[in-house]
């Protein structure tokens, strides 16, 4: 069976999502495998929908199998987000690897993932950021530039494409790269148009800010079968997640706790560490400050953004505190992985990953092992998100569903 890899978030799943699929379809791969986002993204939001409604629609969608990328590997940053999906893809002996591209230059990706990956990067990289005012993203491609002598174009499926192929030389992984062309709207357009593929910011801002029915008004951008999953989820009230509920549960947690406090608990969770994830330059201490006089969460991120700290940054260092994530978790690699949902054709597929035994799958969240601190901090995370769904979900929510198997 010729299976081919996705690195994913499907926040939710879309027509350009199904585009993707398709293409690899008409490139002869039988299999669809994803490694998709949980209930938090790379972004350091909740995800509009929870894993397992995601899942199926991704199913409903074309794809064939759906594995989790748990949190917080699911919220680092574009890095530390590629290497632990690829890594799942390799443990399942998957040879092939896709992603969408702005560019779908593979000499190009390639030549800038050599700079990446070299030893004169970090350096240059550093220099860059400590000569003036300047975001990480704006320094990594002037860095790349400096090196290449190239100009590397800094859109967002571009910067993973570049980290999922340093992601494969890292890892020492025999892997095919199959870039398909991003079509449609940019990544963080946030209008709808019908004329093209809306990105799922668009769709997200949609969903969140109008009652929308979902049935009628998004049968242009979402396949009809996944579509028709997630209205249900809609109606049955899983989804969209209170951000109201959210943004307060973090506002209390940084108007309570010191830095001090809050790096020590992420350290004991985590098994080890010096400071929060993605933190170490007093990030966390910003946002304890403003947390004083701030009324809103989302107050609370606009005082703690700089030009050199990104909302995204800021956002998963907040994340990372308050589900107590040290940086030791970002020098790891997923132990395991869950099967969130699978169609006839990835059950036979999942029937020959297992005998491998290049990574745990586990099916009931419970059953992962307990000795991972991964364990802990994901079931946080979990019910974090379970107590923001519009049902009132129960604390465990999330331990107790199985798998969605088609057909």
């Amino acid at each position: 069976m010729r299976a081919v890899g996705i690195v994913c978030e499907y926040n939710p799943f879309h027509n350009g999502h199904k585009t993707q699929i398709d293409a690899l379809r008409a490139q002869g791969f039988d299999c669809i495998v994803g490694v998709m986002s949980g209930n938090y993204t790379q972004r350091g939001e909740s995800a509009i929908a929870d894993k397992y409604t995601r899942a199926k629609t991704a199913i409903k969608g074309g794809a064939d199998l759906i594995f989790e990328l748990p949190f917080p590997y699911s919220s680092f940053s574009a890095e530390g987000f590629a290497l632990s999906g690829v890594h799942i893809i390799g443990s399942l002996g998957i040879k092939n690897l896709s992603f969408g591209s702005e560019s779908v230059d593979i000499s190009l990706l390639k030549d800038a993932a050599e700079a990446v990956t070299s030893e004169g990067f970090s350096k240059v990289y550093s220099d860059i950021m400590r000569s003036g005012n300047i975001g990480s993203t704006a320094a990594y491609f002037k860095a790349l530039a400096s090196i290449t002598g190239k100009d590397i174009s800094p859109l967002s499926n571009d910067i993973l494409a570049i980290s999922y192929i340093c992601a494969i030389k890292k890892l020492v992984l025999e892997m095919d790269i199959v870039p398909i062309k991003r079509q449609g709207a940019a990544y963080n357009e946030n209008l709808l148009d019908p004329s093209s593929l809306p990105s799922a910011t668009a769709i997200r801002k949609a969903i969140t800010e109008r009652d929308l029915d979902l049935s009628k008004e998004m049968r242009e951008y979402i396949p009809m079968e996944a579509l028709e999953m997630l209205s249900g989820a809609k109606k049955s009230a899983l989804m969209p997640p209170s951000m109201q509920k959210f943004g307060d549960s973090v506002l209390s947690f940084f108007k309570l706790l010191s830095p001090e406090d809050i790096s020590a608990r992420a350290i004991r969770r985590s098994g080890g560490g010096t400071c929060i994830a993605e933190d170490g330059c007093g990030i966390c201490e910003r946002l304890c400050r403003y947390a004083k006089t701030a009324s809103t969460f989302e107050e609370l991120i606009q005082l703690s953004c700089t030009a050199k700290y990104t909302r995204a940054r800021i956002n998963r260092v907040a994340l990372f505190s308050v589900l107590g994530v040290s940086d030791c978790m970002t020098h790891s690699l997923p132990p395991y992985t869950v099967l969130l949902a699978a169609s006839q054709i990835g059950r036979e597929f999942l029937s020959s990953a297992r005998k491998l035994e290049g990574i745990q799958i586990v099916t009931k969240p419970a059953d992962a092992p307990e000795d991972a601190p991964l364990k802990q901090i994901s079931e946080l995370a979990d019910s974090l998100y379970a107590t923001c769904m519009p049902c009132d979900a129960s604390f465990d929510y999330f331990t107790k569903i199985h798998p969605y198997i088609s057909g």
